[in-house]
């Protein structure tokens, strides 16, 4: 898979730029921030997304609904009550409805403007991720995959997005779209595992949360049939840890930092890294 890289305009951003992806690559990790990184703001708002991209995620991970007025925004669930003091279905609201709605936890470790915590649009969350070189992990909650797919390559090459489902036929409408572009399919199975490696380019996750449940040869099966694979959340340096000894390619996580896993690494004395 390949990041993001895009031209910055000046040296210091360039550095700053490129101090991200070495801390990365040193811890050894491609971690994905699951929502944004949650333990400074609230899931799927714009200062999660920017934390996460201050923090040095190499993916920065979200879900995309479409408004009645045709929209791309960014949350979790069908309705928007479950983060939003409010009730409808999102996709029967305008976004003019969805911005009226307030974030019922509001609360944030780090200083940002109240309506930043009203729902994001997909394009901004994309300028997030380009600002910081952060691959956009999408995914589709909107039977309008080719709306998500081409606002993201308006923005990205496409080799430098995800596009993310656990609905397969988003992912079928994602292939017969463009061969480019790397697919996930979420909580999958040995039967997906093979329908991945046919249209290629493609990853998933296996829905094992206990590490030690994971069935002797799946990881190697999976990486033998070409096709990437994580599992459930990392959610402790440690577990992140047994992930990559698993060979897992790539890990989401509600909390743990590309910092984290250097400082880890430094305290046993480990020199690690990971691939392009």
């Amino acid at each position: 898979m390949e990041g993001v890289r895009t031209e910055g305009s000046r040296a210091d951003k360039g550095r700053e730029d490129k101090s991200r992806e070495e801390k990365s690559r040193a811890a050894g990790v491609r971690l994905i921030a699951h929502r944004g990184y949650t333990p400074a703001a609230p899931a799927n708002s714009l200062p999660a997304f920017r934390e996460a991209g201050k923090r040095g995620f190499w993916a920065i991970e979200t879900d995309v609904r479409r408004t009645a007025d045709g929209y791309l925004v960014c949350i979790h669930d069908e309705s928007p009550e479950q983060t939003y003091i409010g009730s409808g279905n999102v996709a029967e609201l305008t976004l003019r409805e969805l911005y009226r709605m307030e974030r019922r936890e509001a609360e944030t470790s780090v200083p940002c403007d109240p309506k930043e915590l009203r729902i994001p649009l997909f394009s901004e969350y994309l300028a997030v991720c380009r600002e910081y070189h952060a691959v956009p992990f999408i995914e589709t909650k909107t039977g309008d995959v080719r709306q998500v797919l081409e606002e993201a390559l308006a923005c990205f090459p496409p080799g430098g997005i995800v596009m993310s489902s656990i609905d397969f036929a988003h992912l079928e409408q994602v292939r017969r779209l463009t061969d480019r572009v790397f697919i996930h399919h979420i909580f999958s199975d040995e039967d997906h595992m093979r329908k991945l490696a046919e249209m290629g380019t493609a990853g998933l996750s296996y829905n094992y949360p206990d590490l030690a449940e994971v069935p002797d040869g799946l990881i190697a099966r999976t990486h033998e049939m070409g096709v990437c694979v994580c599992l459930r959340a990392g959610d402790s340096p440690e577990i992140v840890r047994r992930m990559y000894d698993l060979g897992l390619d790539y890990v989401p996580t509600n909390r743990v930092t590309p910092a984290d896993m250097l400082a880890r690494a430094s305290a046993e004395g480990v020199v690690i890294g990971c691939e392009d």
